[in-house]
C-alpha cells in the first residue's frame, strides 16, 4: 500500500524545466522592453531637477539639525563641567 502511495506522489511531481535558456531569456526580456513608456526629453530634465533640488533641501535640513544638536551637546558639557580639564593638586 504505501508502496502505492509513493509511486503516485512520484507520478504527479511536475517535470524539471530546463536550467537556463539565455535565447529564451532574451528574446522574453525584448518583448517586456518593447512594453515600457519612456520619459520625453523635457519630462527626464524636470524629474532630474526635482530630485535635485530635493537632495539639496534636505542636505540643507540635515546640516541644520546638526549645529543644533552640536550646539546642544557642547551646552550642556558647558554646564556640567565636562569639557573641562581639571588637574587634581
Amino acid at each position: 500500500m504505501a508502496k502505492e502511495v509513493e509511486k503516485k506522489a512520484a507520478a504527479e511531481k511536475p517535470a524539471k524545466k530546463s536550467k537556463l535558456n539565455i535565447k529564451q531569456y532574451l528574446k522574453e526580456m525584448m518583448g517586456e522592453v518593447k512594453k515600457l513608456t519612456w520619459l520625453s526629453f523635457g519630462d527626464l530634465v524636470k524629474h532630474t531637477a526635482m530630485v535635485f533640488v530635493f537632495v539639496l533641501a534636505m542636505s540643507a535640513v540635515i546640516w541644520l539639525l546638526d549645529l543644533g544638536f552640536s550646539a546642544g551637546v557642547k551646552g550642556l558639557a558647558t554646564i556640567t563641567g565636562a569639557g573641562t580639564s581639571q588637574t587634581a593638586e
